[in-house]
């Protein structure tokens, strides 16, 4: 018995050879990125064009974000949601795109050599807008550069083609948590009860606290006097008192944790104060006192959806 086998096979078409090649010099495409910052950030970066085929006179490109988002462009899976690129020599002309659109000789960086060299720089602009939610971390991008060769009198030699990952933008986000109470930039508040002698009195009252993150963030809570409102610190006796953040109930030396907040405003909670009138008629007139300190940390945690009371202290 004989049994014969034909084996197939295709063989791939001979690609096209480059025309040019795309470099970023040195540490271009490179920034630091606050989100809670009121100014966008920006910065140039310089691309170097090399001539790889006799008859180049110049090219016509674009920078191409091969993984946006529904939005649009977006500076990696986490990153910024918006940014741009301007060619620093016509910015009029849309030079970052999404998707299969093409140079045309209206779009892109055109570029043309030296007679007698076969490199050329040019410069671009990246800048991101001001208030985008980012986590800390180094968000990077890397952008593929579609191009087209021309010949002296502009007209375009050969196919387009396209160089994956010339140039990576690269946005670092620092770790960073900052607090206020009540207005920007205040970090003591305080809570006044006022008389609380009459039965009539208001003995709950609250103040608002503003955190702004971007990563998540822990919170210690600690009493100057113990959890107890006093006349004077060394007292043995005081007004007791019971808190609450964001709902959920705090004691002095305990540490709640919370998610990271959105930018640009941050996350407003309440830090509400409630006095327990059975300690209040038991001591004698006068002004009463206490001091509680709230210290904001970074956490290098995985995130909740809520602020928690850490049982892991």
């Amino acid at each position: 018995m004989a049994i014969a086998a034909a084996f197939l096979t295709n063989a791939p078409a001979l690609a096209q050879t480059q025309c040019a090649q795309f470099e970023l010099i040195g540490n271009g495409g490179r920034v630091a990125y606050q989100p809670f910052d009121s100014s966008p950030t920006v910065e140039t970066f310089d691309v170097r064009i090399r001539r790889l085929a006799d008859g180049i006179s110049g090219v016509r490109f674009l920078l191409v974000d091969t993984t946006p988002q529904t939005t649009g462009p977006k500076i990696g899976l986490a990153g910024p949601s918006q940014y741009e690129i301007d060619w620093l020599e016509d910015n009029t002309r849309r030079i970052l795109v999404v998707g299969n659109e093409q140079p045309q000789p209206t779009t892109g960086a055109q570029v043309q050599f030296a007679e007698r060299s076969g490199t050329q720089l040019t410069r671009f602009r990246f800048s991101i807008p001001a208030g985008q939610q980012a986590p800390a971390r180094v968000h990077r991008e890397n952008l593929t550069v579609r191009y087209q060769c021309l010949d002296a009198q502009g007209r375009q030699i050969g196919a387009t083609q396209e160089q994956p990952a010339s140039v990576e933008l690269s946005l670092t986000v620092p770790r960073y948590v900052a607090a206020y109470i009540g207005s920007a930039g205040q970090t003591r508040g305080t809570i006044d009860f006022g008389d609380v002698g009459s039965v009539s009195a208001t003995l709950n009252r609250a103040i608002n606290i503003t955190a702004l993150s971007t990563l998540p963030f822990a919170i210690k809570f600690d009493s100057e006097n113990g959890g107890l409102l006093k006349k004077r610190a060394g007292d043995a006796q005081g007004i007791i008192y019971a808190m609450r953040y964001a709902g959920i109930v705090v004691s002095t030396g305990d540490t709640v944790v919370c998610p990271m907040t959105p930018a640009p405003m941050g996350t407003g909670e309440q830090l509400e104060v409630g006095l327990d009138r059975a300690s209040i008629v038991t001591l004698p007139a006068g002004s009463y006192r206490d001091t509680v300190t709230m210290t904001f940390t970074p956490r290098d945690s995985a995130s909740t959806a809520n602020c928690l009371v850490n049982t892991r202290n």
